[in-house]
């Protein structure tokens, strides 16, 4: 079986060598080149190999299209040590790999060997430009090849346009931002409803998170002066109502005390302006309001009340070292211009707080110390200088299809009868962003697992199929595993990399069916389906 998969790589496309799509000497693929498949996996997340792995197992010839360099997405790319929510709900491919505890290269190297056993091929440096789409069907997928840069980010503009197309008979989205399907013209939202379009109780605009009593404008005292760099302007609107925020994003960095650490220099453009909210709080200590959700985050407070998260997690949490300042609010439905930009500045932003904490007068010396002892640790992102290479996207588009997973399903109030993986996860919604407040500085969002989940289940809940396949008059032949069919606030909890993986399996065999039975997903046969994923070890019942 494996021999024949080769075969058909140097059919399809000359110059397909050990996986990469590559020209002698180069990494460029030129514009002439195509490449068929039956299935056709837009992201190499770890879903996306789920995905990948489940069709070839079926014999059916399948490509990878990753627009990064590298695989498993955040498993793999910072986000290594994986909240599964309850263990009994994870069943499948995606239990045994999990079980196995890697760190991030592991991962990386995991899935590769995974796709080479089962003989997938993977593009690597190529993101989708354009997708042809006929009559409801995708026949073809147009990518343009665009390498990220030297620390990992994503580029704003090509290498080479048009530099490959992908004909295949079924395409599965396992991207986080669904981009295949939003160029497919399926439906899709982002941002968060309103209490009364789902009926859910924590939906919509929430009372913040956190205050600080900092100024929040240039010339304390003076609103017309304008506000501090990293706060925004939010929309007065009422509690429950919707606005268009997403969960903020940032990088999971890995930092090393040890001598053999990678260096973690300032951004060439570093301006220590762009502070001033933290330095007014090392300035004159911050009286904070927090509640129990605050202290989950992990911020500590030194001898002067000032708070600081440190260890290995991420700098962008809660508002001293802040998750969102803004930034992402563009990313869902932006080009690939202002998604390199919002990497950058989530890259750069704690680049340059880190030396800010190093050399700003303000901050008192036992932070300084701390700043200093810390750089990167080497041997987990080695190919671009210890910096992590996923931005780690909570959240963007979520497709709009004919069923949507809402907060009554994680409540255990429905019990839909096409189940293709469970979910178990709290509702844990990030901050969005930092925002003037009566004067003050206010962190906007977040619920953390606050939501009364039913007893019986134990928070366990069904992911329908019809949630990860789009309308059937809007596409025939694609599924969105990762970008699914959910309210925001089921997706708060959907979000996490065992569920996204378990739902990217079921979609890869729901693929080959499709391939096989030529027909639309939407018609594949559902008892079927679950008979071939109970095979597997899902698990599709609570």
């Amino acid at each position: 079986m494996r021999s024949t998969r080769r075969v058909w790589l140097s059919q399809a496309c000359t110059g397909f060598v050990g996986g990469m799509l590559v020209t002698a000497g180069s990494n460029t693929v030129h514009a002439a080149a195509v490449l068929t498949a039956d299935v056709c996996v837009y992201g190499g997340t770890a879903s996306g190999v789920m995905a990948a792995i489940a069709s070839a197992r079926a014999g059916l010839r399948v490509v990878v299209v990753e627009p990064s360099r590298w695989l498993g997405g955040m498993t793999g790319g910072g986000l290594s040590h994986i909240d599964w929510g309850r263990q009994e709900a994870v069943g499948g491919t995606t239990r045994g790999i999990l079980k196995q505890g890697h760190n991030d290269p592991e991962y990386r190297r995991a899935f590769a060997a995974l796709l080479e056993k089962f003989g997938v091929a993977v593009v690597f440096e190529h993101r989708v430009q354009a997708v042809d789409c006929h009559e409801a069907t995708i026949r073809s997928i147009v990518l343009e090849e665009a390498p990220p840069d030297r620390l990992g980010c994503p580029v704003a503009e090509p290498t080479l346009s048009e530099a490959l197309q992908v004909n295949a008979q079924v395409f599965v989205d396992c991207s986080y931002e669904g981009d295949l399907m939003a160029r497919a013209g399926v439906s899709y939202t982002f941002g968060r409803e309103a209490r009364e379009t789902y009926g859910e109780s924590l939906a919509g605009v929430q009372e913040p998170l956190a205050v600080y009593d900092i100024d929040p404008y240039r010339e304390p005292g003076r609103p017309e002066s304008g506000l501090l760099p990293l706060l925004q302007e939010m929309p007065d609107r009422p509690i429950g109502a919707a606005d268009s925020l997403t969960m903020g994003y940032g990088f999971r960095w890995k930092y090393s005390k040890q001598t053999d650490q990678l260096p973690l220099d300032a951004p060439d453009d570093y301006d220590p302006r762009l502070f001033e909210v933290y330095r007014r709080g090392f300035r004159h200590g911050i009286n904070m309001f927090l509640g129990r959700r605050m202290r989950k985050l992990g911020v500590f407070e030194d001898a002067s009340g000032n708070p600081f998260q440190i260890g290995t997690g991420n700098l962008s949490r809660a508002l001293w070292a802040a998750t969102a300042f803004g930034s992402n609010a563009a990313y869902p439905d932006g080009d690939y211009a202002i998604r390199a930009r919002v990497w950058k500045e989530q890259q750069n932003f704690v680049r340059g707080l880190t030396h800010f904490m190093r050399t700003d007068p303000a901050v008192n010396e036992k932070w300084k110390t701390a700043a200093h002892s810390i750089g990167l640790e080497p041997g987990i992102f080695d190919d671009t200088a210890g910096y992590p290479h996923q931005l780690y996207v909570r959240e963007a588009r979520r497709m709009q299809a004919s069923t949507v997973v809402t907060q009554a399903d994680m409540e255990g109030r429905t019990d839909p009868d096409d189940s293709v993986g469970l979910a178990s996860y709290g509702v844990d919604e990030w901050p969005y962003a930092t925002y003037p407040l009566d004067g003050k500085v206010a962190l906007a969002g977040g619920y953390y697992s606050m939501l009364t989940l039913d007893e019986v289940h134990r928070g366990i809940y069904k992911i329908p199929y019809r949630a990860i396949v789009p309308r059937q008059q809007q596409c025939t032949n694609l599924l969105v595993p990762v970008c699914l069919s959910a309210s925001h606030i089921a997706m708060t909890s959907i979000r996490m990399e065992p569920v996204w993986m378990i739902l990217g399996e079921s979609a890869g065999v729901a693929a080959a069916m499709a391939v096989a039975g030529r027909l639309p997903v939407q018609q594949i046969n559902i008892t079927s389906l679950q008979g071939k994923l109970r095979d597997l070890g899902q698990k599709l019942a609570r």
